[in-house]
């Protein structure tokens, strides 16, 4: 049966209506609705539509959709309208399916089969007709398409066996379709755009407009009416001289291109690479150069030469010169200047100026370096430091004039005295802690924060503290003491207020405290009477 047959019985048995028989029976909406058209027009039955045959019923009552279409009896004539409405509701339903289910429906009814390349042939002149696509003429050098394989190609740990995906990124130059693709472990923003310069690179050049997809490590989309470019992939496109023009949103049809060669990629990439085994990512990516240069170098179906030959003849020379340096990501920290002109930086103590202590200044981090800059000047640069926690790279220059005749700017006698002057038990205390750390540096603070007690607290209270902490032979921290301080207060408020102070002239008061004591009896059983004798 048809499939104008069966929307005619549909509409004539009633029911439904024209949105619920599309969905039903897996055709458009317009299709319902000439159906729909046909029985007002012809006064249509039940009975009448059942007893025609379905090609009567085509060639009668739908004249125009048959016009055109060289019909052969022997052969199964394909719905194309409506395999073509199936691809729009699936994009990535493969044609050749559609074929298959067609040549199984032939054999059913006896008839043949028109091959591949005609039902190719038959089904792009029905989407052509459905549908217009603008042909975009692209000057050399000018655009760069990036996006993101939608497969994954994978790695093999050799001990466990565990699998890892490996995330595909292309770059392809629209004019030449030349095009480069190199796999990564995740798909963050440090990959993504070293991806971007190993392509620059691989091309010799730079092109003037960068055309990435809407994801986040390019793109901070606030809403769907506006896109706003990431400042991260800003600033890499600035250094590299290009825009950043993202692709719309949803399902754009000027990026033709980058679709296509993302497919040729997912084809012959990354599905042959699934079929072997890769134990790290640079074995992968060997693969990937050696199957990229051969697609580059593969000649043009439709056209003379490849695309290597495109590039090198009318779009190399085009692209933009590769800066002297490579573009490399950092993050800005806001930093304060400590007493001992130092930094912190992921707990690495970089040195300044001395003269800046106690200022706020900027530190640009990147993976190789660390410059710290003061109201905008450049005052110090350090190699970035990995490994063991609390290093401390000091620059002869920025010491004072005192502190660069001694290994260390700080001394334990500074701190040693200090701690003298409030209590021989802070002092035991600060020598623990200087005895704690192999660099005198990485006790500075600790100690200065600890002696700082001092002054907020006063004296008595850190000798008490540090008294505490030496009877546990541990190494006091500024936490710990500061925590027994206000213990000690809160203790002592209470206290006073239990025994306020007596008026002056006053008997004091006694209290009886019999039973926090542990006897049983109070002081009045012990009182003695009249004759001598003890009460009880």
């Amino acid at each position: 049966m048809s499939k104008n047959k069966q929307i005619l019985l549909a509409l004539l048995k009633g029911g439904s209506s024209q949105d619920a028989i599309a969905a039903t029976l897996h055709v458009s909406k317009r299709d319902v609705s000439a159906a729909a058209k046909a029985v007002s027009n012809h006064g249509l039955g039940f009975a009448d539509v059942m007893a025609m045959d379905a090609a009567a019923i085509d060639d009668t009552f739908f004249p125009k959709r048959q016009a055109g279409r060289k019909k052969d009896d022997a052969y199964l004539q394909p719905d194309m309208e409506d395999l073509v409405e199936r691809k729009k509701r699936n994009r990535k339903l493969p044609v050749k399916l559609m074929w298959g289910e067609y040549c199984d429906m032939a054999a059913s009814a006896g008839m043949a089969a028109y091959s591949y390349q005609t039902f190719c042939d038959m089904f792009a002149k029905e989407a052509g007709s459905t549908g217009a696509a603008r042909h975009f003429a692209h000057v050399a050098g000018e655009k760069a398409y990036i996006d993101w394989a939608g497969d994954a190609a994978k790695l093999t740990d050799r001990v466990t066996g565990k699998i890892t995906k490996v995330h595909v990124l292309v770059v392809a130059l629209p004019h030449s379709a030349f095009f480069w693709a190199g796999g990564f472990t995740d798909m963050k923003q440090a990959s993504w755009l070293d991806g971007q310069m190993e392509a620059f690179e691989a091309f010799g050049g730079t092109p003037r407009m960068l055309i990435p997809d809407n994801c986040a490590t390019a793109t901070d989309r606030g809403s769907v009416y506006v896109t706003l470019v990431n400042k991260d992939y800003g600033r890499f496109a600035e250094h590299y001289g290009a825009a950043v023009v993202p692709a719309r949103i949803r399902a754009p049809r000027d990026k033709g291109l980058a679709e296509s060669t993302v497919n040729l990629v997912e084809e012959w990439v990354i599905a042959p690479s699934n079929e072997l085994i890769f134990y790290t990512l640079d074995e992968f990516n060997e693969h990937c150069a050696e199957r990229v240069a051969w697609l580059n170098d593969r000649p043009f179906s439709d056209k003379e030469g490849s695309r290597r030959e495109a590039f090198l003849d009318r779009e190399a020379e085009e692209l933009l010169p590769l800066p002297a340096e490579r573009f490399e990501l950092c993050e800005w920290r806001r930093c304060k200047v400590a007493p001992n002109y130092h930094v912190r930086i992921d707990y690495m103590h970089y040195s300044v100026p001395h003269a800046l202590i106690g200022r706020t200044v900027d530190a640009r981090v990147s993976a190789g370096e660390v410059r710290i800059f003061d109201g905008g000047d450049l005052v110090a640069e350090h190699a970035r430091l990995f490994g063991r926690k609390s290093q401390y790279p000091t620059v002869v220059e920025h010491m004072p004039a005192n502190h660069r005749e001694v290994e260390s700017p700080w001394s334990p006698d500074r701190f040693t005295s200090w701690a003298a002057k409030v209590g021989p038990e802070t002092e035991a205390a600060i020598r623990a802690v200087l005895a704690s750390r192999p660099v005198v540096e990485q006790a500075l603070v600790p100690c200065r924060n600890m002696l700082g007690l001092a002054k907020q607290y006063g004296p008595r209270y850190l000798e008490r503290a540090c008294a505490r902490s030496n009877e546990l032979a541990a190494v006091p921290s500024y936490t710990g003491l500061k925590n027994a301080i206000l213990a000690m207060r809160d203790a002592e408020r209470h206290d006073g207020a239990a025994n306020p102070p007596a008026a002056k002239g006053a008997r004091p008061r006694v209290v009886d405290n019999a039973k926090s004591a542990g006897r049983l009896r109070g002081a009045d059983a012990y009182r003695r009477t009249k004759g001598g004798e003890a009460a009880c």
